[in-house]
């Protein structure tokens, strides 16, 4: 609605600033439902698959795909393991600032929430494993690689995402 004495023409910046505002907040939304989403799904699994399958135990699932029950004190590829504490710290300072950088950046493209949602749900989810567990709960187990989880996957996910809307940023704000 314009103010009185205020032309549409003059009245067309405010519009547009509210519009922009009202999609900014549809897009932090939208990044922190999926970020929930991701967290739940991760935990429920963790919890369904630490009640099922023995640690070590492995299930056979597909050719090449198993479920097995193991427990990752590192990283990635169990890279720095029995570092539980400082790898909890450090991911708490670099969820802080990924979720700064992701509210700066949610209206540039339309893939930043859908891939901010999955990397903060994902390292979110692997951070409770830690700071409860003292180790995140891996249970998929494809090929040579190492077990990894559904946190996992959504980081990985989030990630790839994110480097598709920085390359495209721009042409579909």
């Amino acid at each position: 609605m314009s103010t009185p004495g205020r032309t549409p023409r003059e009245a067309l910046p405010d519009v547009i600033a509210r519009r922009q505002r009202r999609e900014a907040s549809q897009r932090y939304w939208l990044m922190g439902l999926i970020a929930v989403a991701v967290i739940a799904l991760d935990q429920i699994v963790k919890v369904i698959v630490r009640s099922t399958i023995e640690p070590g135990e492995v299930v056979d699932v597909l050719p090449g795909i198993d479920f097995v029950h193991v427990t990752n004190t590192g990283i990635a590829f169990s890279l720095f393991s029995g570092s539980t504490g400082v790898i909890a710290v450090l991911t708490l300072i670099t969820i802080a600032v990924i979720a700064l950088v992701l509210v700066a950046y949610a209206g540039q493209h339309r893939l930043v929430p859908i891939g901010g949602g999955l990397l903060l749900g994902g390292s979110i989810g692997n951070l409770i494993d830690r700071m409860t567990r003292q180790g995140v709960t891996d249970f998929i187990a494809i090929g040579p690689w190492p077990a990894f989880n559904v946190a996992d996957t959504a980081v990985t996910c989030g990630a790839i995402l994110l480097v598709i809307a920085l390359i495209f940023t721009g042409r579909d704000a």
